[in-house]
């Protein structure tokens, strides 16, 4: 992990499980979406709430399945900030083996719906995912049940 990555750890539930014992490929992204729910809050302070995005494009690379009883860590890194979107890039481990990389491209909108400009795009910000983007962020959270 190196100083601009975000660590967010989780166990395998039950209800993450196909029948044949495997966690459902779109599970994966679910990971995925509660690691970066997870970065907001720690690293940049706003919950996925208060940030209006929706996510323009998703590609994701299966290695292996994960099963039931294995820990996931997902390792995340803001690639990018554009003038309008972020790319946030992904590796999800299960046990220590990598299982699955990806990557997210997410449009940031108005109220209404319209794409608006990033804040790195000159108005600060320091709650901004532009800032901390460019920023150390080396953290861990833990989402593993006691």
């Amino acid at each position: 992990m190196d100083e601009r990555t975000y660590g967010y750890t989780t166990d395998v539930r039950y209800r993450d499980l196909d029948p044949r014992g495997h966690v459902n490929h779109v599970v994966y992204v679910s990971y995925m979406e509660q690691a970066k729910g997870a970065f907001l809050e720690d690293v940049v302070g706003v919950t996925l709430d208060e940030v209006n995005t929706v996510v323009r494009s998703l590609d994701v690379d299966y290695e292996r399945s994960i099963e039931s009883g294995q820990q996931v860590t997902v390792d995340l890194r803001v690639e990018s900030v554009g003038e309008t979107s972020f790319t946030i890039t992904y590796r999800l481990n299960a046990d220590g083996d990598e299982v699955a990389t990806a990557r997210t491209v997410s449009v940031l909108l108005d109220e209404e719906g319209s794409r608006v400009r990033s804040p790195s795009a000159g108005d600060g910000g320091s709650r901004s995912t532009a800032a901390a983007g460019e920023r150390s962020y080396r953290r861990t959270r833990s989402n593993r049940r006691p």
